[in-house]
This record gives C-alpha cells, sequence and structure tokens, in this order.
C-alpha cells in the first residue's frame, strides 16, 4: 500500500502542480482563450465529418486533412475565428484545392468564393444558435 500511494502522490496533477510551480498555493488557475468560443465550437460542428489535421482553439485555426473525390481532385478547408465577439468578420475560410495530374498533384486555379462564403454563414449561423441556446 505505500508503495502505490508514493506512486499516486507522483502523479502529475496539472491543476495543482502548474499551480506551484507558478508560485501558488491554492490560487485557482484561469483558462483564457483569444477566440470567441461559439464561434470555434460552431467551426467544429461544421466540419464533424472530415478528419482534422489541426484544431489549435487558442489561435484560433481548424484545418481538414486532404479531402477527396472520384474525379482526382482533392481540397482542404482552412478555418480561422480572429475575433472574441461573434461577429460576421470574425470567421475566414479558406477551401485549397487541387487535381492530380500524370501522379502530380497541381493547385487548382478554381475561385471557390461562393463555397467559401456558404461556410462562413453557416459557422456564423450555428454560432448564434449556440450562443442563444446558452442564455
Amino acid at each position: 500500500q505505500a508503495k502505490q500511494a508514493a506512486n499516486e502522490e507522483s502523479v502529475f496533477n496539472l491543476s495543482n502542480d502548474f499551480s506551484r510551480l507558478m508560485g501558488g498555493g491554492n490560487d485557482t488557475i484561469v483558462y483564457q482563450s483569444s477566440v470567441n468560443r461559439h464561434l470555434w465550437a460552431a467551426a467544429l460542428e461544421t466540419t464533424q465529418e472530415f478528419p482534422l489535421k489541426i484544431a489549435d482553439n487558442e489561435g484560433g485555426i481548424l484545418e481538414t486533412e486532404w479531402i477527396y473525390n472520384e474525379s482526382n481532385q482533392r481540397c482542404l478547408i482552412k478555418i480561422r475565428i480572429t475575433s472574441q465577439e461573434l461577429i460576421s468578420n470574425g470567421v475566414v475560410t479558406n477551401f485549397i484545392c487541387e487535381n492530380k495530374s500524370n501522379d502530380t498533384w497541381i493547385k487548382d486555379t478554381t475561385s471557390y468564393l461562393d463555397e467559401e462564403k456558404k461556410l462562413t454563414l453557416k459557422i456564423l449561423k450555428t454560432a448564434t444558435e449556440l450562443k442563444n441556446s446558452s442564455s
């Protein structure tokens, strides 16, 4: 039992050990995000059907893995949450697509502004719904 207790005491406890490292005793740790939580949650919900490569809530960056289709094309979605407030210009979306030609991926020159706009509007609508349901 003494060995088990020693092992339990030596396990790192994030809240307690970090607080001691920062010179506090029983201080409460406060986590602060630089992005709006409703926009972030809405972006996650909107992209949930795709595997994510990057999900950095502190920096507000979401990026999917490559999404392939049958016609030798692949695309990825990049989303940046740029605001702590729920505002329309607090979300930036980009589609990056490539076409396969002779085993080489070549950047697509097509503009995806309509698709990016629709995705941004979907995120904003979902974020508003999340905010209203939590109020």
